[in-house]
């Protein structure tokens, strides 16, 4: 048989097995004594390739194990090895990992074998476990294997393990190896462990450019502004040039951390220097160019784009759009798309398109495109769903994004975490409780209400929708609470007027350890607002700087008049704006102003109104209310000039409206509408109340019809208000005794009050009234407001 191997040749290129025998000699290291001398001269010529070849089948390399067992080898370094190296090119690590085991006295360069393929297929698990057992055996590790172990600790964010291994690296002498202890850096930045891997990167003797990167990047990312360009300047000092990879690295790391103005200064000196920004550097910087809202920063970067040709990339583009709509640009925004082909308009750019026109009030404009994409059959996702709804419940769209919800799921796509707490707020906005139960009920089956943004967005969404119980039971139900949580349902409780409880949730949350925000005193205050608790009130807006080192913002002051103004204090509200600290807004003012509306203060609201007039020129509302409160003095000549200059500029008032969800439908109903089908029943419906109001001694307060007219039209149009009309077509349409849910977009007027507490009594009905200054949950002939809003 020998005599036929020797024999044997192969075709030029291919190794003979007389040449396998001799490489196999070199490399055994076995010397041809007499005994081994057999072991060649009979070597079977089938598993010469396993042993040779760098890649043999798995039934070659089965053939080979066996053999090497018969003949006792399997203690040979060599054989053991290769034997392991053909298992794992097989990803047979089971068998490689048995080989290993039956090695009595294994090696370093077997361990290494193993422990290299399994982090190559991403077991690292097994791979720590491997290297454990080799310190076991005594085998000490080289600078081969530490790097691999390292990097699967980074893997599996197992630092307490990395850091043992770090001891080895210092115990046996490996701190000066350049590869082992950057391997220790990537650890350290995946573990969040910046001042660790500074450390270790302070003793590199030689650098390398992804080391480098690695650590400028993470410092940018976290707005360590000097820190990042210490390490980019030094990066010389260790012999590395920075590459674009450094150049992005940076950029990006500057752009996620806020540090928009850095970014744009980096690419300013990267281009200086040579540098060819590619489609990453552009896409960072256009979106720190738009998040500062620099248009012309953002035109230059665009000349950079049309000469580098890179608007035919699909993440320029996409980048292009979104600094458009961040900086207002909506004619840029559509010239872009318009002269995009369509080939590079690809998902990411869609989505952008639809939420750089939402963002800009062009809601209608994104629905066309919206809908003109579904007719074409382009590609949308999950985001793109989501931003449209977005884009509705923010622009006043709400019926729309309802829609959207169902038309998403109609089409197979899955709406997601991110999803319902966009749709949440169209359903508290309208108080379509069915639909947001709907949406409380998707995201309990997919198991996401947990997230801290659905449940803040369920808090919020039941507390708008009336039902301040259930909201604190989404409350209670979050695990890992944040401050959007706790200020959800303190908001929710001064919605309610429920200011005992908004407080005792404001310190609640600092005795759980979170700090109260500049929106958790906005909350407490409107509290105090709604329940005329003065004392209170000021309590928490002094302590706002003096115990929290918070400043009171616009918000906060306008919550403190219309405290003081709704209390009849109006001269000590006045007194407050002129001691701000800076120019009231109109929120402010209006605050006042309504105040005065109540209190029918001419002096104070003449002067709210004439600053509300500059700043807000063309809102009707300021208008009617001064016009109401000569009204309320009879005073019909300063009426008909404040109506005048209404009608000079063309303004008109804004119809009252409510709205009331019957049987899974939101129905509007307008004040003085005769347009419902049902409205015969509706007044013949009101008529026979007001009769039974009269029986019980109620009359219609009609001081509140601010028009020049006699009593019983008065009385006609107190019965047009859109919040009769809606309860009474809630009556005509829903079981006895079931509840009704309304919504006006104006305050609430004290005959309509008073009307609604009757009704609710007399009906047996629980109805829950949300105007634009509180929630009103009529029960019994009761009001929870206490007859004070």
């Amino acid at each position: 048989m020998s005599s036929n191997i020797d024999a044997a040749t192969h075709t030029e290129g291919c190794v003979t097995p007389t040449s396998y025998k001799e490489l196999l000699v070199q490399n055994s290291g076995i010397t041809m004594t007499r005994q081994a001398l057999p072991f060649f001269e009979n070597l079977n010529p089938s598993i010469l390739p396993c042993l040779y070849s760098a890649i043999a089948s798995l039934s070659q390399t089965r053939q080979a194990h066996a053999y090497i067992l018969k003949t006792g080898l399997l203690a040979n370094t060599l054989f053991s090895t290769k034997l392991i190296s053909q298992y794992v090119n097989q990803r047979c690590f089971a068998q490689a990992d048995l080989v290993l085991r039956s090695i009595s006295a294994p090696s370093i360069s077997s361990f290494s074998t193993l422990i290299y393929s399994l982090n190559k297929s991403n077991l690292f698990t097994q791979s720590l476990n491997v290297f454990s057992r080799m310190l076991s055996h005594g085998v000490l590790p080289d600078s081969h294997v530490l790097p691999n172990v390292v990097k699967a600790c980074g893997k599996l964010s197992a630092l307490k393990f990395g850091r043992e291994i770090h001891g080895i690296v210092c115990k046996f002498g490996f701190d000066s190896d350049s590869v082992v202890q950057a391997s220790l850096v990537h650890l350290y930045l995946k573990s969040d462990r910046i001042r660790d891997a500074r450390n270790v990167f302070d003793r590199i003797p030689e650098g390398d450019v992804v080391t480098c990167g690695a650590l400028l990047s993470t410092y940018a990312r976290k707005g360590c502004v000097n820190e990042a360009k210490e390490i980019f300047s030094g990066m010389q000092r260790l012999g590395v040039e920075p590459n674009l990879v450094s150049w992005n690295g940076m950029i990006t790391g500057f752009n996620q951390s806020g540090n928009h103005i850095e970014a744009v200064v980096m690419f300013q000196e990267m281009h200086s220097k040579g540098f060819q920004p590619d489609h990453i550097t552009i896409s960072s910087v256009l979106s720190a160019v738009g998040d500062m809202e620099r248009l012309n920063i953002g035109i230059q970067v665009l000349c950079c784009v049309i000469k580098l040709g890179l608007m035919h990339c699909k993440f320029v583009i996409s980048a292009l759009m979104d600094m458009f709509g961040k900086c207002a640009c909506a004619g840029e925004l559509m010239k872009a798309f318009e002269e995009t082909e369509e080939e590079v308009m690809d998902v990411g750019a869609r989505n952008a398109l639809i939420t750089a026109l939402s963002r800009n009030g062009l809601v209608d404009v994104a629905l066309e495109i919206f809908e003109r994409f579904r007719v074409q059959g382009r590609e949308l996702n999950v985001v793109s769903w989501t931003s449209m709804i977005a884009g509705c419940s923010q622009n006043g769209k709400d019926i729309a994004a309802l829609k959207l919800f169902r038309e998403m799921q109609s089409v197979g796509v899955k709406p997601n975490s991110v999803t319902i707490p966009c749709l949440l707020p169209a359903c508290g906005n309208i108080a379509a409780l069915i639909h947001g139960k709907a949406a409380h009920g998707f995201a309990l089956r997919t198991g996401i209400t947990t997230d801290v943004h659905v449940g803040s967005a369920l808090v919020d969404m039941y507390a708008k929708c009336g039902r301040i119980h259930l909201s604190r039971l989404c409350f209670d139900s979050i695990p890992n609470k944040n401050s959007v949580c706790w200020n959800a349902i303190m908001g929710g409780y001064a919605m309610h007027g429920k200011a005992k409880e908004a407080i005792y949730i404001f310190h609640l949350m600092q005795q759980k350890g979170h700090k109260p925000d500049f929106i958790s005193f906005s909350c407490v205050l409107s509290a105090c607002s709604q329940g005329g608790l003065i004392e209170k009130g000021w309590h928490f807006f002094n302590s706002m700087y003096k115990d929290h080192g918070i400043e009171a913002k616009m918000e906060h002051y306008s919550c403190m008049v219309n405290l003081l103004g709704r209390a009849g204090k109006l001269e000590e509200a006045y007194a407050m704006i002129k001691q701000m600290p800076f120019e009231p807004h109109a929120c402010v003012w209006g605050a006042l102003l309504s105040s005065c509306r109540l209190h029918s203060n001419i002096r104070l609201g003449e002067i709210a109104a004439r600053n509300l007039f500059e700043l807000e020129p063309n809102n009707p509302g300021n208008y009617i209310l001064l016009s109401n409160i000569y009204a309320l003095k009879a005073m019909w000549d300063e009426v008909d000039a404040v109506r005048d200059v209404m009608r000079s500029r063309g303004m008109k008032k804004n119809p009252g409206c409510s709205w009331i969800e019957i049987k899974n439908q939101v129905h509007m109903l307008f004040a003085g509408d005769k347009s419902n089908p049902q409205m015969i029943e509706i007044i013949e419906k009101l008529h026979k109340l007001n009769l039974e109001m009269k029986k019980a001694g109620y009359l219609p307060n009609t001081s509140l019809v601010l028009q020049d007219v006699d009593e019983q039209e008065k009385e006609q149009i107190l019965c047009g208000h859109s919040e009769k009309l809606a309860v009474a077509f809630g009556l005509l349409n829903t079981p006895p005794g079931s509840p009704l849910q309304i919504i006006k977009n104006l305050r609430i007027c004290g005959d309509c009050h008073s009307v609604i507490k009757f009704i609710s009594g007399f009906e047996g009905r629980e109805i829950y009234v949300r105007d634009t200054n509180r929630f009103h949950h009529f029960k019994d002939g009761v009001c929870s407001c206490g007859d004070y809003w």
